[in-house]
């Protein structure tokens, strides 16, 4: 199933445009690969001239923690854990009608780990997709929602999504500046969890 998504645009320049396309869940075991804050993680060019756009995992939202409700914040109230593992993807240039733009893949991993106090089979979590030179604008943030099931006997699992940007440029070597963020949406609590578990 895919969704397309042209959000407006409030200023002269074109529009950025989304489309996701769900993969669903794989239940397996994982070796886990952190593409961390620090540095992004390279994106192939198919040996084109112009350098892909950079994507990072944002630090403070790679990771949720979902308790249940109440001020418990132990392992015995934890519902589920999710963690950005990591993501592949590829860019491509178009000029199309004097208006360049870099055509972006995104595969992106979620692991997720089943919780004490999840007494059902089901979960469902928020993810974001930001571009910075675009913050602000219709179309610089989508929000993306996950829902899964844990199959019996299993407390693992994988979810795998899709996401396809054009990005609008002046020029193709704009592109190379261009940078797309991921991150869980998180709730203040949330945040704050961990932030203070970095601080540990």
């Amino acid at each position: 199933m895919a969704r397309v998504i042209t959000p407006d645009s409030s200023n002269d320049r074109p529009n950025v445009s989304f489309v996701r396309s769900m993969k669903g869940m794989v239940v397996r075991g994982v070796t886990i690969v952190l593409c961390l804050f620090a540095s992004a993680c390279a994106l192939s060019g198919n040996d084109q001239p112009y350098d892909c756009p950079s994507v990072y995992i944002l630090q403070d939202a790679k990771t949720l923690t979902r308790f249940r409700p109440g001020l418990g914040r132990d392992i015995t109230d934890t519902q589920f854990q999710a963690e950005l593992i990591d993501f592949e993807g590829k860019c491509e240039y178009a000029d199309e009608a004097n208006q360049w733009k870099v055509n972006v893949e995104l595969l992106v991993r979620i692991y997720v780990e089943r919780g004490l106090a999840n007494r059902g089979s089901t979960i469902a979590l928020e993810y974001f997709v930001v571009l910075p030179n675009f913050e602000g604008n219709a179309g610089g943030k989508q929000v993306f929602l996950v829902e899964g099931e844990f199959e019996k006997g299993r407390k693992r699992l994988i979810y795998k999504d899709e996401v396809k940007l054009k990005i609008p440029l002046k020029d193709p070597d704009e592109g190379k500046r261009a940078q797309i963020v991921l991150g869980f949406q998180l709730t203040p609590d949330e945040l704050n969890y961990n932030r203070m578990g970095q601080r540990q």
